[in-house]
């Protein structure tokens, strides 16, 4: 059986970071207590997606910039982006955390 993709938004009761530059609208993990968040980035993570996800949402830089100064390519942040959204709802989902 093949794991269903749910993006980040469609995961009930989570909010955990502020959208990015280029996204519109508020992240549903914009309510996430930030030391709850810090943690789950720390501990879950790969070092390159806890580069990209801290670039990019906390230090507020384009996925162009994010790239830049990596030195990969504008899809490979997306890539790294959408899988640590992904992993950080299923591990805040895992624990129960409600807003």
């Amino acid at each position: 059986m093949r794991a269903k993709r749910v993006a980040l938004e469609q995961v009930s009761g989570l909010s955990l970071i502020q959208p990015g530059p280029g996204e519109g609208g508020t992240s549903p993990l914009a309510k996430v207590p930030k030391k709850l968040l810090q943690a789950a980035v720390a501990q879950e993570l790969t070092p390159r997606q806890q580069e990209c996800v801290t670039l990019y949402y906390f230090q507020r830089l384009t996925m162009e910039e994010v790239g830049r100064q990596l030195g990969i390519g504008k899809a490979t942040v997306c890539r790294h982006l959408q899988k640590s959204k992904k992993r950080l709802a299923r591990v805040l989902a895992y624990v129960n955390w409600k807003p």
